[in-house]
């Protein structure tokens, strides 16, 4: 018997980014993604991409330590709402034809 899970909004408060690696085979359907308090030294933005229904991706007073964040035209096809309140965010990179249908883009370092 498989177990199969509907969640379409997802809200996650860790300080872990080990957390974010599972979530694109256990949630495939996710909508609406909030991460509150998470530090993290990679560029999770592929891993974000890797959600194809994801609408809207909230990274909430997370501390990011890479540096730089790419966004490339692979992913974020549904992507409508990106909020990015971050610590240490130094620069983001929106690659050309990166999510065509965001209609919301708010940056705060």
């Amino acid at each position: 018997r498989v177990l199969k899970l509907e969640v379409k909004t997802f809200k996650l408060l860790s300080e872990s980014e080990e957390a974010v690696g599972f979530m694109d085979v256990i949630l495939p359907n996710l909508e609406s993604l909030t991460l509150v308090g998470s530090s993290f030294e990679e560029d999770l933005m592929p891993t974000f991409q890797k959600f194809s229904r994801l609408e809207d991706l909230v990274l909430k007073n997370c501390d990011y330590l890479g540096g730089k964040m790419n966004i490339s035209p692979q992913g974020f096809g549904q992507l409508r709402k990106l909020d990015l309140i971050m610590v240490r965010l130094d620069e983001l990179e929106i690659e050309e034809e990166a999510m065509p249908n965001l209609m919301e883009l708010d940056v705060y370092n």
